[in-house]
């Protein structure tokens, strides 16, 4: 994590928020020292603005260019599937250690935490957009509105993250005494009395505002970077999945399905089959480096399966010639059959050849994307679908994945599989293979912490480090916010 940060409290994306790429007449207009938007192409340029794609904290360096920021966010630490021993233990940095351990203060108090303010910097311009857009020079209405539109979905779906990471997990018995993440709707860096909404007050407004938008969003599908209906409304589903409200979900679910079938550039699923052979997989050196190719980067227009890149990084143990710090757990590389083309994305050596057996490690996909990314719409339509006793259609959705992902006859869904709570599960154990060791299985845990069908599970939230036992709780479904944050806010109390 970054540290001597010298922004205040949501005024850093003061200084960072302009840093426009397409809209350089922009940029030369300085009116009194401050940067004013006031035609529509202005705003628009807002858009093109690579702290809208990196779910990671940016600074500004000295010359004033925006420095990326490339940590991986710490939910990838916090999933049941990672595994270490005494070596790769010693060898992560302090957050990550920290996560790995479950211990309450991640954060030391001069850390800079990017799943704050990575959402919180999107928030300021997002705003900006939002509350000056209608007021541009030119333009129609129905322009304006568009692009309004736009900023609100991109503005929701951050509160709705930072939510996940410091908000408890919603649930309708406690919500309106939850205390959740502040609702931050001016672009303004003067305003220091922020308090924390509760997560009932948190998702009333994402919902409100994804609901209102939505429908005002373009719907055609031009380019990945930006907030189309297809990315709204996958959004908007996946606000409701978190929820556990399946049957609001499919809806939105369904109309984002719909919306990538009007799109100007692909949208669909990677038919493995015949993908890994065009990037490169090479079988015979699998075992030692995995998938040698290229697989297509977030950024680039032929990732199909990409629907809108608000992209994060997952731990550096993707370099293969990288020693790795955590590994998966045997039993869940053991949810890979023979026949599962997504092996081609672990290996079982380093690049010495020497073995890591009985652990694996990822070793390609530097990034994810959190804004849309069609496996997961197919995952959550079949769960949804399942829960709301749409079986064939379940099945039919979850096949539509594997048949993509898994060679042959293996590819069929189990025939032990035959009934719902038993489809429920099985579509469950889909998303750990798909998204193993990307973090994404964080999501999962909070979700289903009080589900009765996933109980069991919870004897296996676990992590060593070769020697003690590190057992998920309750408490730690929620990050404590980070002391830099709460020293701007005296008043604030942390989670337990």
């Amino acid at each position: 994590m970054k540290k001597s940060l010298k922004y205040t409290f949501l005024a850093f994306a003061l200084v960072v928020s302009f840093g426009i790429a397409g809209c350089s007449d922009f940029l030369d207009l300085k009116p009194k020292g401050k940067e004013v938007p006031t035609k529509l192409e202005h705003y628009n340029g807002l858009f093109n603005n690579t702290l809208l794609i990196n779910l990671a904290f940016s600074e500004q360096r000295p010359d004033g260019s925006i420095s990326p920021g490339t940590e991986p966010l710490l939910m990838i630490y916090m999933g049941d599937e990672l595994i270490a021993d005494a070596s790769s233990f010693a060898s992560m940095d302090r957050t990550a250690l920290a996560a790995y351990k479950f211990e309450a203060d991640i954060f030391n108090e001069d850390d800079v935490s990017a799943e704050w303010n990575a959402p919180y910097q999107q928030i300021y311009t997002y705003n900006v957009i939002v509350n000056g857009v209608m007021d541009a020079d030119d333009g129609t209405r129905e322009e304006k509105q568009r692009l309004q539109a736009e900023a609100r979905v991109g503005r929701a779906y951050m509160h709705f993250l930072l939510a996940q990471f410091f908000g408890k997990p919603y649930n309708e018995s406690t919500a309106s005494q939850d205390l959740c993440v502040p609702i931050v709707t001016k672009a303004t860096s003067a305003d220091r009395n922020f308090k924390r909404a509760t997560v009932e007050e948190v998702y009333r407004f994402i919902i409100t505002e994804l609901e209102e938008a939505c429908p005002q969003l373009d719907e055609q599908t031009k380019h990945k970077l930006r907030i189309y209906r297809a990315a709204g409304y996958y959004m908007l589903g996946k606000v409701y999945f978190s929820m556990g409200n399946y049957g609001k979900a499919l809806t939105a679910l369904k109309e984002s399905l719909k919306a990538t079938e009007n799109s100007t550039v692909p949208l669909g699923l990677f038919d493995y089959n015949t993908s890994l052979a065009e990037w490169g997989y090479n079988p015979i050196m699998a075992n030692m480096w995995g998938l040698m190719g290229s697989y297509p980067s977030n950024f680039d227009l032929n990732n199909q399966e990409n629907i809108c890149t608000k992209q994060y990084n997952i731990m550096t143990i993707m370099f293969a010639i990288y020693p790795p710090t955590v590994y998966v757990k045997p039993e869940y590389m053991a949810l890979f059959g023979e026949s599962d083309l997504r092996l081609a994305f672990f290996n079982t050596k380093d690049y010495t050849g020497t073995t890591l057996w009985p652990y694996s490690r990822r070793i390609q996909r530097m990034t994810y994307s959190l804004g849309g990314d069609m496996p997961d719409l197919y995952l959550m339509l079949a769960e949804c679908k399942a829960r709301l006793d749409d079986l064939s259609g379940a099945r039919e959705d979850l096949l539509a994945l594997r048949e993509k992902r898994i060679a042959g006859a293996d590819a069929a869904i189990p025939a032990e599989v035959d009934s719902k709570d038993k489809l429920i599960r099985y579509i469950v154990e889909e998303r750990k293979r798909e998204f193993m060791m990307s973090g994404m299985r964080w999501f999962d845990i909070r979700r289903l912490w009080n589900d009765p069908l996933f109980q069991e599970d919870k004897q296996n939230y676990t992590h060593t480090d070769g020697q003690n036992i590190y057992t998920l709780t309750e408490d730690r479904l929620v990050f404590r916010i980070p002391p830099k944050v709460l020293s701007f806010s005296t008043d604030w109390e942390n989670n337990k």
